[in-house]
């Protein structure tokens, strides 16, 4: 006998349904000591870069009409689940669902089977269950988040001679957009996709923060969301061009978005590092800034995988 369904899927309508997941993306923000991606910063970041996000996105909703959460296949079909704090439990529904449509061939370097991933972060106690209850490994890919409390002690940023800080200006967003790809590990953006990050509802002008040099030229970033229904912070992307690292930049740079943020009242600032593939004891470049500024570990999200047939 076939199991009754409580959860019916659907594709994205409209800016109400991007609205109904911020604010279930909102409520899972409330406990400051758990992580979970997307965050609202997280996910107008995403959409701003994939001009495909809308079309992607399958919103799970319950039979009366209830959005209860998303589900959508980012870089490498690896998913990204997003529920209301309130209906974890349903995620089994889901992931059964998914497992149905996104079951395809590996596009991991590593793997060559046919399967469904997903990301997960190991403080999600209920996501864990499922995951293991349905069968799913762990693999070594996993993205790092990091928090520093605002109140603790903060060194008074100390930039090399002709750099400073300020706040990005219109002849400012060529440059950035050029720098980018190139210096945060990101998918180069272009100008369309920056002036979609601009209009997003988490974006604010004054957070978004570039580094000058004495002429005045752009060499490093951050972009800084805040998160006003929880009162936090998320630095997503942040970096500078490779030609200046290891000259104090990036590590003063976060000093003067924690000072700022501080100055705005905020407790806590996160940070996100992805494209890691192991548990190195060695950080790469980004962690040791981020260890440097005295970020401390709240989370590693991990792909996990499930062999399948199509």
């Amino acid at each position: 006998m076939e199991q009754e369904k409580n959860v019916q899927f659907r594709s994205f309508f409209n800016e109400q349904d991007y609205s109904a997941l911020r604010a279930l993306i909102a409520k899972k923000f409330v406990n400051p000591k758990k992580r979970f991606y997307p965050s609202l910063g997280d996910l107008d970041y995403i959409r701003s870069f994939d001009e495909e996000f809308t079309r992607k996105v399958t919103i799970c909703e319950l039979i009366d009409g209830t959005i209860i959460g998303a589900i959508w296949p980012g870089h490498y079909r690896i998913l990204y689940c997003v529920t209301g704090p309130d209906y974890v439990g349903y995620e089994d529904e889901i992931l059964a669902w998914a497992e149905q449509q996104y079951c395809a061939p590996s596009l991991l370097e590593d793997r060559t089977a046919t399967e469904v991933y997903i990301w997960a972060y190991e403080e999600d106690s209920v996501r864990m269950e499922i995951l293991e209850a349905r069968g799913y490994t762990k693999h070594t890919w996993y993205m790092y988040s990091g928090v520093i409390d605002l109140d603790s002690e903060i060194p008074t940023p100390q930039f090399p001679k002709g750099f400073r800080v300020r706040p990005l200006a219109d002849s400012d967003i060529e440059q950035k957009v050029n720098i980018m790809g190139d210096s945060a590990g990101l998918t180069a953006p272009n100008m369309d996709v920056y002036q979609r990050l601009m209009s997003s509802p988490t974006y604010n002008r004054e957070l978004d923060f570039v580094v000058v040099d004495e002429d005045d030229q752009v060499v490093g970033f951050a972009n800084v969301w805040h998160d006003t229904v929880n009162h936090i912070a998320l630095i997503e992307p942040f970096g500078t061009v490779p030609s200046y690292r290891r000259k104090g930049l990036a590590t003063n740079l976060l000093y003067e978005c924690m000072y700022l943020l501080r100055e705005k009242g905020l407790s806590k600032l996160y940070i996100n590092h992805g494209g890691l593939w192991n548990l190195h004891p060695e950080p790469d470049d980004a962690m040791r800034v981020y260890y440097k500024a005295g970020f401390q570990l709240l989370g590693n999200m991990f792909v996990w995988y499930k062999s399948c047939e199509c």
